[in-house]
């Protein structure tokens, strides 16, 4: 009754490598939001960030729905309510660690304040904040009680969890045609945010916060990830040609190309990225000729501590900034070294000594054990 071990090669490096694509867009920003030098367009760094965003949700989409269908394959049934107790186990802890320190603890440190950003309105309004926190929602924190700016990036914790709720039901009701319902989620989600951010739209009450919500959702990336994951599982005839050596190498030198460019448009969506990330995860995953070239034991362990990276690095980079600005130090030689070995060092802290405690109830909720840590 007990699944066998499933281990993908390869995936906590590549997850680490999403989150230093964040940690250094948000370093860039806030350089920026502080008037200090900072590299190259803004913009561009904003969507390298976002791009490690929607990496990490192909990510989760991949290893949620492979060790989903491992486990239905194995025990006969996906348990709904072990694989939330394991979700909540891993990501509740460290996410609503964050909000208490965002909403009522940072405000009153003056090191960890952001320029324009004054402390009292962050802690105003605290309870709907919390409230909109608790139910998952921190992309509606902004418009319905105001900016928590430490933790903005929490964004794409919602996204995760909501996901979490939804994809094992999806999953239990449609068993026969799951191709077809992820490839239908991936086509609606396109369809209803083309729609919601149109003038037909405009009747509908509260459209605003609605379209707030739904446009940072991003199920699609996930859902990209989920479709590989289905693919691979059932060993589908396409593999043939999707672990083809040759497409696996164009399609890494052309999104290596795309993002150093800064290509985003009509013909190159987040969505593209999206689908190339998809087939690179299949290929590192499962392709014997890939080989295991992000296998290096310090990167594995950055990979599996890469959701503490996630949540603490805001927050580094803050303290970073406003500790060597006044000092004249606020240099790339110095903040990138130290915003990382602090991000990473609190995160390693967090992961033996926090989240750990919380971890070790994860074996009562396994009807097997899925091997690879998630995020």
């Amino acid at each position: 009754m007990v699944p066998g071990k499933t281990y993908f090669p390869n995936l906590d490096g590549l997850r680490f490598m999403a989150a230093a694509l964040v940690v250094a867009d948000h370093l860039e920003q806030s350089k920026g939001n502080m008037k200090l030098p900072h590299n190259g367009d803004l913009a561009h760094w904003s969507m390298l960030g976002h791009l490690g965003v929607l990496l990490f949700f192909v990510l989760s989409g991949f290893l949620i729905t492979y060790l989903l269908l491992e486990e239905e394959r194995k025990v006969g049934r996906i348990h709904y309510r072990a694989f939330q107790m394991r979700r909540v186990l891993r990501i509740w802890p460290l996410y609503f660690l964050l909000v208490i320190l965002a909403v009522l603890v940072f405000p009153s440190i003056h090191l960890m304040a952001m320029p324009d950003q004054a402390q009292e309105a962050v802690r105003a309004n605290w309870p709907e904040k919390l409230g909109l926190y608790a139910l998952f929602l921190p992309s509606l924190v902004p418009a319905i009680a105001g900016v928590v700016p430490h933790a903005g990036h929490l964004w794409s914790i919602g996204t995760e969890e909501h996901f979490y709720l939804l994809w094992p039901l999806l999953f239990r009701l449609i068993r026969r045609f799951r191709i077809l319902g992820v490839v239908g989620v991936i086509i609606g989600y396109a369809v209803l945010t083309r729609f919601l951010g149109s003038p037909y739209a405009d009747f509908l009450p509260r459209r605003d916060l609605f379209f707030a919500y739904w446009s940072q959702f991003n199920i699609d990336s996930l859902a990209i990830g989920a479709l590989f994951a289905l693919l691979a599982f059932k060993k589908s005839k396409l593999l043939k040609w999707l672990l083809d050596i040759r497409l696996f190498l164009v399609a890494l030198v052309a999104v290596a190309f795309l993002m150093a460019n800064g290509t985003l448009n009509e013909y190159v969506s987040y969505r593209t990225y999206s689908a190339i990330f998809g087939l690179l995860i299949l290929n590192f995953a499962i392709n014997p000729k890939v080989g295991r070239p992000l296998e290096w034991a310090p990167l594995r362990y950055l990979g599996r501590i890469s959701y503490g990276i996630y949540i603490y690095h805001l927050a580094a980079i803050v303290l970073v900034l406003n500790v060597l600005e006044p000092l004249g130090l606020a240099m790339d030689l110095v903040t990138y070294p130290l915003v990382f070995a602090l991000a990473i060092g609190v995160a390693a802290l967090s992961h033996r000594y926090f989240e750990a405690f919380f971890l070790k109830f994860r074996d009562r909720f396994r009807p097997g054990k899925p091997a690879q840590a998630l995020v």
